[in-house]
């Protein structure tokens, strides 16, 4: 099954990333080397970095319309940083992946199976009816 994977940091410590500091180097070496894995057991689908959320916007409907709200969120407690695709043979493998990446960074990560159209009876909370 594939898993969208979410990382997320504060945005406080996306301010103060020293770009130039052994330890920045140390995660960008640790993502290089998970991804060099994954890719090689064949369960890396996609990897993606985003940019700062100051140049994001929400979009959402309302009044009648559509609006457009910039971002950073100040309610917003950490800002999605990066994300990845992985299929995995199980649950318990990606929640092993994310962990290690939790651990290498600090960073939270959101884990989310990625889901075909249930059937019209189905539970969508019950993932073995897929």
């Amino acid at each position: 099954m594939k898993y969208l994977m979410l990382a997320y940091t504060t945005l406080e410590s996306w301010d103060n990333a020293d770009y130039a500091s052994p330890e920045f180097d140390a995660v960008c070496k640790f993502y290089q080397d998970l991804n060099d894995e994954l890719t090689e057991s064949g369960e890396l689908i996609s990897v993606f970095g985003l940019e700062h959320p100051v140049h994001s916007k929400a979009l959402r409907k309302r009044d009648g319309g559509v609006q457009a709200t910039d971002g950073p969120y100040a309610e917003a407690k950490e800002v999605l940083v990066s994300g990845s695709v992985v299929d995995c043979a199980s649950y318990d493998r990606a929640v092993e992946i994310a962990a290690r990446v939790v651990d290498a960074t600090g960073d939270g990560v959101e884990i989310r199976p990625m889901g075909s159209r249930p059937e019209p009876d189905a539970d969508p909370r019950d993932l073995t009816a897929r």
